[in-house]
């Protein structure tokens, strides 16, 4: 049988040591199908629980946004960004 060699350049820089590779052995907690037992904590979470700030519905996102453009169109709700820069060195003059 012929003995097998590696020659690298990393060899020299190593100290001439040089191997085959070996298999990282596989942690505890990883199971057989490869997920691990935080993937199991996570799925068995009552998701209900936790609060959700989006739309539940088709319908309240139609409205939400319907809502969203009707605030565009009214001036009162917000004001430019040349304006609020205006405002801003109104209160705060070492801004310029």
């Amino acid at each position: 049988m012929e003995e097998k060699r590696y020659s690298t350049v990393e060899e020299e820089s190593f100290g001439g040591k040089v191997s085959e590779p070996i298999v990282a052995p596989v942690p505890d907690t990883m199971s057989v199908d490869g997920t691990t037992e935080v993937h199991d904590w996570i799925d068995d979470l009552d998701w209900d629980k936790f609060p959700s700030f989006g739309p539940f519905s088709d319908e309240e996102a139609i409205a939400r946004i319907e809502e969203a453009e009707r605030d565009l169109k009214d001036p009162s709700k917000w004001v430019t960004s040349e304006q609020m820069w205006e405002n801003l060195y109104k209160k705060y003059p070492w801004l310029r």
